[in-house]
């Protein structure tokens, strides 16, 4: 079914949407290129921008009206975009200079590695036990872990007790890595 989407100015004269879109997308594409730098990026953001237009149905005053909520928009989402670099750009910063140092390498072998062994231990646990400790580590209370898993709280502290036994007792032989963590 073929219909003509338009674009409604409030004195009732209707713009063809895809005439809209054929006369400013090039411009605004080069507009946020002034920002961005990267064409396919541009043309993301202008599709984006145009999606956004239609789908909130927005009435305008005049044309010039148009031009300029494209326009202004095309510039928030580019800025918005100009921020998340930024923000990318630190953190990679901060984690290329953690990088560079041994300890931080080291340190995070040692904390997968703990961590992995850790997991597999609880892996290895009953399922009522492996539940309750799962539940345990993801910070839920005693009370809580019981009405989740619908056991009694008594229940709990007997899993729990004999997880943390089970435990102790499979990773008797690398306690040491945990003190490296």
């Amino acid at each position: 079914m073929n219909r003509n989407y338009s674009i409604i100015l409030k004195n009732g004269t209707r713009l063809e949407f895809k005439q809209v879109f054929n006369q400013y997308f090039n411009s605004l594409v080069l507009f946020a290129d002034r920002y961005l730098k990267e064409r396919e990026e541009c043309e993301s953001l202008v599709q984006d921008t145009f999606l956004a237009l239609w789908e909130n149905r927005l009435e305008f005053p005049d044309e010039i009206s148009i031009k300029a909520y494209l326009y202004t928009t095309v510039r928030n989402k580019a800025l918005n975009v100009l921020k998340h670099r930024k923000v990318e750009q630190e953190y990679m910063n901060d984690v290329l200079q953690e990088e560079d140092s041994e300890l931080y390498y080291m340190k995070s072998v040692i904390e997968e590695e703990t961590r992995r062994l850790i997991f597999s231990a609880i892996d290895s646990l009953p399922e009522h036990a492996r539940k309750v400790c799962l539940l345990n580590l993801e910070g839920l209370d005693n009370q809580d872990i019981a009405n989740e898993l619908k056991i009694s709280l008594n229940t709990v502290k007997f899993h729990k007790k004999n997880a943390y036994q089970l435990l102790r007792d499979k990773l008797k032989d690398k306690f040491y890595l945990l003190f490296l963590v």
